[in-house]
């Protein structure tokens, strides 16, 4: 589900511009971003595939980020997906598309400016929004299992439709296939304003797919919870009638109050009871519907062609340089790395060959059944381990197919957690298609 935007327009240059000079210029164009205020979250300059500078812009969290390109002969191209942020981000970021040619001083140049909304150039608000009603229409007719959400996601959540906004049903996409005013709310940020509905979406989308519903655990996390934060104190201050998740507001500062020093949020009495005020008694736990996909485990897709379901609330972190993943919280670790290796005539082993290379490996410890399937053979062993002065329980695992071993180690303070560790094991899954 997309609609993009892409515009292109013209810098005045005397001479070619070198991959330095053009990143120096995105620099000042992310500094100038950041200026706007909250609105955006983020503003970097990275690389792209080609290792050519880009400036990537994020204002919001249900769609990829702006990405913003300068070529040697001073052509800036700008390209955006901008469904399912909703119509009023298209049109906010297209009027800060020319707010910023004023500012830089350059021109757009409409010939080679695509808007399949048409707003870019006509600013008609009405037939934008039209656009996007008639693009959720369209994949709501299809009956989709997920709107608005990566192929990747890995939410596990149990319901029958998954949005950026929350769940929804078979029932609800066929009554917005049949009218699509009535799916209106799956759109995060309607109006082009930035008023208390906008803060309301931004902060919905990064509770229901970013939160990890436990303290921080690195900076970024901490930021994370700031930024939420911050969103639900700013749609409340411009509405306060406006309706907002009390509850899950109240777990988040919960959660920003017993960080180990990652968010900046300060601790605000008068309105945590005020909170409490407007969430009234806790309703019953069984069959409530509680904001967050991470409440649930996850799959997430590796490196080689893996894939494996851990705990929604682990942290996670790919080590490039060590071509190692790990996913953590407090007190459980899943560690993953696989190899790739050929036979002595070139040829690469199969999945059994390579678990029994694998198998030498392992360390002593209770030998726990092997893992058979078509095309991957696995092995494992559970027992204790002391590191770095603390006794841990740990799974370790080798998992073979075609051609690599894959090896996954989990780790927990506690004993009890056996079952999970294993079960985490038996989650690991291997596509070839998807090896890179």
């Amino acid at each position: 589900m997309s609609i993009v935007l892409s515009v292109a327009g013209q810098l005045t240059v005397a001479e070619k511009l070198s991959r330095i000079a053009a990143r120096d210029w995105l620099a000042r164009a992310a500094v100038w971003f950041e200026s706007i205020g909250d609105v955006v979250l983020e503003a970097r300059v990275g690389r792209d595939a080609d290792e050519k500078p880009v400036l990537q812009v994020v204002l919001h969290p249900a769609v990829p980020p702006v990405e913003i390109r300068l070529g040697g002969s001073g052509k800036l191209r700008v390209w955006a997906i901008t469904c399912p942020a909703g119509p009023g981000y298209h049109m906010y970021l297209c009027d800060l598309l020319r707010q910023m040619a004023e500012d830089f001083v350059f021109t757009w140049m409409d010939d080679d400016c695509f808007d399949p909304t048409g707003y870019f150039h006509t600013r008609q608000r009405l037939v934008c929004e039209q656009r996007f009603l008639d693009c959720l229409r369209e994949l709501c007719a299809t009956a989709p299992a997920t709107l608005g959400l990566p192929r990747d996601h890995g939410f596990t959540y149990p319901a029958e439709v998954l949005t950026p906004v929350g769940p929804r049903t078979r029932a609800w996409c066929a009554e917005v296939a049949a009218d699509p005013l009535q799916g209106r709310d799956f759109f995060p940020w309607w109006n082009p304003q930035l008023d208390a509905a906008f803060y309301r979406g931004r902060a919905l989308v990064r509770l229901w797919c970013d939160f990890f519903w436990r303290p921080p655990l690195t900076e970024d996390e901490g930021e994370l919870a700031d930024q939420i934060a911050n969103d639900l104190a700013s749609a409340f201050k411009l509405d306060p009638g406006i309706e907002l998740p009390w509850v899950e507001w109240l777990e988040l500062l919960a959660a920003i109050e017993n960080d180990a020093g990652f968010c900046v949020t300060p601790k605000d009495q008068v309105l945590s009871i005020e909170l409490w005020k407007r969430a009234g008694p806790p309703p019953p736990e069984p069959g409530r519907c509680r904001i967050g996909y991470r409440r649930w485990p996850v799959r997430v897709a590796l490196e080689g062609g893996w894939q494996i379901e851990v705990p929604g609330e682990l942290a996670r972190e790919w080590n490039r340089e060590e071509q190692t993943w790990t996913a953590w919280d407090q007190t459980r670790t899943v560690w993953f790395q696989v190899l790739r290796f050929t036979k002595r005539d070139g040829e690469p082993p199969t999945a059994e060959e390579a678990a029994d290379v694998g198998r030498r490996s392992l360390p002593d410890g209770e030998q726990l059944p092997p893992v058979v399937r078509a095309g991957l053979r696995g092995e494992a062993v559970f027992g204790v381990v002391e590191e770095d002065g603390r006794k841990l329980w740990r799974l370790s695992s080798v998992t073979g197919v075609r051609g690599q071993l894959a090896v996954c180690n989990v780790y927990s303070e506690k004993e009890s957690d056996r079952d999970w560790a294993i079960r985490t094991w038996h989650s690991l899954q291997h596509n070839p298609s998807r090896d890179l």
